[in-house]
């Protein structure tokens, strides 16, 4: 049984180490021989809106949606943020926008620039870096981070199945919203209308309608880390029973 309990606890050890290393690697995205022609040859297609004012409620918070332009953009995605992140500090407030999407297309995807940035997600941001000049040029502009809010319950689990280095075409209508809570303000964001932008404000907030994966990605891969955290945790529990139902010590 001490012997179990041994081979148990080095087996968690090395579990957790490979989560740790799988959850912070960087996952590979696609070659470009892999990408769907929509994704290099379309642009966001944007089209000013003068739709009404609506409101929805998410998880007690009031929701009222301004429609600033329609919107039907197909990107490979390069990294993503999860609302519910453990340790997001304003999603809590904002549960409707359940993920931050950050994708790329065009020019970006043809010259194989993709392939040699580095592109972070935090909580309402996305970054990219490149630790050597780049020819040719990685172009910003073809680059969106987008925070989603999902028009219906189906809609969301879509979203929720996003992975990184899928190619996903997302419809819908880019919106500004007022977020109050038993009456009172608790905050007011704005969309961005261009590409062209950067810094804060320059997120698109897409209200999505329609989400089609064009071609997915390598899943298993990218939630190698996931699966390593579940093993960790089973490995966890079975050490712990072991060691409740060791033999006690002879005196």
């Amino acid at each position: 049984m001490r012997i179990l309990q041994r081979y148990l606890a080095i087996a968690l050890a090395l579990a957790v180490v490979a989560a740790i290393y799988l959850s912070l690697r960087d996952v590979p995205l696609p070659d470009r021989a892999r990408i769907d022609r929509t994704l290099e040859e379309t642009e966001p297609i944007q089209e000013p809106s003068e739709g009404p004012s609506f409101t929805t409620t998410i998880k007690g918070y009031t929701y009222t949606l301004t429609p600033r332009a329609t919107y039907d953009i197909a990107g490979l995605v390069v990294s993503q943020h999860r609302g519910d992140a453990l340790f997001n500090l304003y999603h809590q407030a904002d549960p409707g926008n359940i993920r931050d999407v950050c994708v790329v297309w065009g020019e970006a995807i043809t010259n194989g620039s993709y392939r040699r940035v580095t592109f972070t997600s935090g909580e309402f941001t996305c970054s990219f870096s490149w630790s050597t000049a780049i020819t040719p040029p990685f172009r910003p502009e073809k680059a969106s981070n987008n925070h989603l809010i999902p028009a219906d319950a189906a809609v969301a689990r879509q979203i929720g199945r996003i992975h990184v280095g899928d190619q996903i075409r997302m419809r819908g209508l880019l919106v500004d919203y007022r977020v109050t809570s038993g009456g009172q303000d608790v905050f007011t964001r704005r969309t961005s209308l261009t590409r062209n932008d950067t810094g804060n404000g320059a997120c698109e907030i897409l209200y999505v309608t329609g989400l089609t994966v064009v071609a997915p990605g390598d899943h298993l891969r990218a939630d190698a880390g996931r699966y390593a955290w579940y093993a960790s945790l089973v490995l966890l529990a079975a050490l712990a029973t072991v060691w409740l139902l060791r033999p006690p010590l002879a005196e």
